[in-house]
């Protein structure tokens, strides 16, 4: 079943196939013929889906993210592209990559795909190299992407695919 999620101005933030039904208010079950977007307005009256035009606007000129490792994954499980198995709970899982900012700090929102429910993660940028540990509270399906990773910027700075996290 094809799912559109939502924030609360009702702007489609993600688009994902999952096998059984959800019953979280984010999360719109779509027709596999409908022309949903990430960025596409739904409105509720409707139930349709509507593109957003933005022919004022520039193209953003965004940063891309690309996690190249996971610390202490946990091994015999098979993973798609951009999956990891990770133990719940675990202060020793660290995910790390190169990123062409300063050095700083941000938080990095993960989304649990059957609640819906955030956790939030520091993330650190220190001479062009960033880390994230990755102490998740509880187990599930996790993920990261762009719309989530920008959710709570003035204007999107990041560009990220989805990463996904198994946590047993």
């Amino acid at each position: 079943m094809r799912y559109a999620h939502i924030d609360h101005k009702g702007i489609v933030i993600g688009i994902y196939d999952l096998d059984s039904l959800m019953s979280i208010d984010e999360y719109i079950l779509c027709d596999k013929n409908q022309d949903v977007e990430i960025g596409s307005f739904y409105n509720a009256e409707t139930s349709e889906f509507e593109r957003v035009a933005n022919d004022d606007e520039q193209p953003l000129d965004l940063t891309p993210i690309n996690i190249e490792s996971v610390t202490n994954t946990l091994s015999g499980y098979e993973n798609n592209t951009n999956e990891f198995t990770v133990p719940q709970q675990s202060n020793d899982v660290i995910a790390t990559g190169q990123l062409a900012i300063g050095d700083c700090k941000f938080k990095v929102p993960f989304k649990r795909i059957d609640t819906g429910r955030i956790q939030l993660m520091p993330a650190q940028v220190k001479d062009g190299h960033f880390s994230i540990p990755l102490r998740f509270e509880t187990n599930g399906i996790w993920i990261v992407d762009q719309a989530l990773i920008n959710a709570d910027l003035p204007k999107p700075v990041f560009e990220l695919e989805e990463y996904r996290f198994s946590v047993l």
